[in-house]
């Protein structure tokens, strides 16, 4: 990993952490404004500001400028930030890339050209356009560090090897190693990443909260914004020794009408990439199924379970398992209210379903 820059940030400075913004300019906005973020804050940007999300050159830009303006904010890249390089290597699976990704870096470069792909058209065509009239941005992601060291912490977007000179890490494995938190790393300094979400890692209570490790000395903070279904974008904020985050999402909001007390043997989720299962006993709303990669038994809302032609079911999408404890005048997030009997909600970053009648 050729790409680190180290950055003397100091002790009683608050650090703000935003990974996996993905092209959502207003999130980003909305995050910052709530965080109360000030230029004397030092503001890490974990890769990951483009693809997805429906406004990636105004992410890249107003990201740009405020790199350039303020002296502490600090930008590292993501995997899908290092997109622009299949373009500037001319790979001609790009083309196939951005026929089938309609919210893109290059796509909305091309739409504000009123340049429209034909099938006759080349990846050197878009390259010799683009590089044009996108030169400053394109030179500016490609330069972006893949890793920022501070005294006490690492900010890397997808995680390290497990090897004694974590500087040694490969580039790419920097930028997309998957699930890093399951793993381990040898660098004696918190590693901050974004990349793999955390609701993945859920086992019993789903959520989209930064995961912190001490014992690992691993903070994963991506929220799936744009990723999952229930995505959100977190911020860490670091004060000395004090961590804690927030978040914001898309979800419209709703107080809650009266108490609902969770059935605490649903809990857990279906998460990426376990997703067959085998249905065990069906209820009126609820089934208790086998999940077959992971023999855990869990009960699945009837609605997200689909039979498959070889007699097996899977669940085509995450989806917690979990129920939900709510108060009266409580507020929560909305995230499915099409289901018969239960709505599944989000409260401060959990996820379960309710009762209707509670809502």
């Amino acid at each position: 990993m050729e790409k680190i820059k180290k950055v003397t940030i100091p002790y009683d400075s608050r650090i703000i952490v935003i990974s996996d913004i993905h092209g959502e300019i207003n999130l980003l906005k909305k995050l910052l404004n709530k965080v109360n973020y000030h230029r004397d804050d030092y503001l890490i940007i974990n890769g990951d500001m483009c693809e997805k999300g429906t406004s990636s050159k105004e992410v890249i830009r107003y990201i740009m400028d405020l790199s350039s303006n303020q002296p502490n904010v600090q930008v590292t890249e993501g995997n899908c930030d290092a997109l622009i390089e299949e373009l500037l290597n001319e790979n001609p699976a790009l083309l196939k890339y951005l026929a089938r990704q309609k919210y893109s870096l290059v796509n909305e470069w091309l739409g504000e050209l009123d340049f429209v792909m034909k099938e006759h058209t080349t990846v050197q065509e878009i390259k010799q356009l683009v590089m044009k009239h996108f030169r400053n941005e394109i030179d500016w992601l490609i330069n972006l560090p893949t890793a920022i060291e501070t005294e006490q912490y690492i900010f890397v977007h997808a995680g390290l090897e497990d090897i004694e000179n974590w500087q040694e890490t490969d580039r790419e494995l920097a930028i997309s190693i998957p699930s890093f938190l399951e793993k381990n790393h040898q660098a004696n300094k918190y590693v901050v990443v974004g990349h793999w979400p955390v609701v993945n890692y859920s086992t019993e209570h789903p959520s989209d909260n930064p995961i912190i490790d001490e014992d690992k000395k691993i903070i994963a903070i991506d929220g799936g914004n744009m990723v999952k279904p229930t995505g959100q974008l977190n911020a860490l904020m670091i004060e000395g020794d004090t961590l804690s985050y927030t978040y914001v999402d898309h979800f419209p909001t709703r107080k809650v009408r009266q108490d609902f007390y969770a059935d605490t043997t649903k809990s857990g989720a279906i998460n990426y990439p376990y997703y067959f299962i085998q249905p065990l006993a069906k209820n009126k709303y609820f089934t208790q199924c086998k999940q077959l990669e992971t023999n855990r038994v869990i009960f699945v809302k009837n609605e997200f379970i689909h039979p498959l032609n070889d007699g097996k079911y899977q669940v085509k999408t995450d989806v917690s398992c979990a129920q939900l404890t709510v108060h009266k005048g409580e507020q929560v997030s909305i995230i499915d209210d099409s289901c018969a009997g239960y709505t599944l909600i989000k409260k401060d970053g959990m996820l379960g379903w309710i009762a209707k009648e509670s809502i």
